[in-house]
């Protein structure tokens, strides 16, 4: 299996199969979904609004997260008309918060940085809200690592005295890793946006890391090929709704 720590992704062999986790989470993780883009090349409307089986995308995240994580999620917007209608996607009892994305920053680094200045938990789970197969084993798995990288931390600590931990933990696959289906430590996110441009994005971010962990395909739940699917026209959520797996 691939598990490694650096600060660039290999690409790994085809995955093979993982046993699935149980959908025991990691400690003091918040989940975090992006929706704060224009979504410019599905065409009119915000497609987290867009229906897969009769349910908005929106709803289709958040439940899975809602399911995985121990807090309410949040989900980070741009504009307050994106909080309002998305907010009338959901169940009224659904205990979930908004945010509004970072001014001065752009795509999904502006709802990550907002979500960090936001949360006090250790961990973000960040997913987009075009991410209609969002798996909860493969979620949980992620969690997991999350929560032996704590755990192995506090042993080191009581022997060492220092806090090896990574700052982000990623998937990677041969297609490339994938930033949107992520761990990052909320500290790490905060101590280093400072530092980027007003048009970066997380890759640049994980680039400024040290110690990222990326995880390969092979290390986690197969159904983890299908959990980082994301959607950005009609036509790819035709596909998916078709059965078909969109490859980006």
């Amino acid at each position: 299996m691939t598990r490694e720590r650096q600060n660039r992704p290999d690409r790994t062999d085809a995955p093979t199969a993982a046993a699935a986790p149980s959908l025991r989470p990691a400690p003091d993780a918040t989940a975090v979904v992006l929706a704060g883009g224009e979504s410019t090349r599905f065409g009119p409307g915000h497609k987290a609004l867009a229906t897969l089986d009769g349910e908005p995308l929106i709803r289709r995240v958040v439940g899975t997260l809602r399911a995985v994580a121990s807090r309410p999620p949040i989900v980070a917007v741009r504009t307050a008309d994106q909080r309002e209608r998305l907010a009338q996607a959901l169940p009224r009892d659904w205990d979930v918060r908004f945010v509004r994305d970072e001014p001065g920053l752009s795509g999904p680094l502006a709802g990550v940085t907002a979500a960090a200045d936001t949360v006090t938990t250790s961990w973000l789970f960040v997913a987009g809200c075009d991410m209609p197969l969002l798996e909860p084993h493969a979620v949980a798995a992620l969690f997991e690592c999350a929560a032996r990288s704590d755990g192995d931390r506090d042993r080191h600590v009581s022997a060492n005295g220092d806090r090896p931990s990574p700052p982000a933990i990623v998937p990677v696959s041969e297609r490339g890793h994938e930033p949107l289906h992520a761990l990052y430590r909320r500290a790490a996110v905060r101590d280093n946006v400072s530092e980027l441009a007003p048009d970066d994005g997380l890759g640049a971010l994980l680039n400024r890391l040290d110690g990222v962990e990326y995880v390969g395909f092979d290390a986690l739940p197969e159904s983890v090929d299908r959990s980082v699917t994301n959607v950005n026209t009609r036509t790819e959520l035709a596909r998916v709704a078709a059965g078909d797996e969109v490859r980006r």
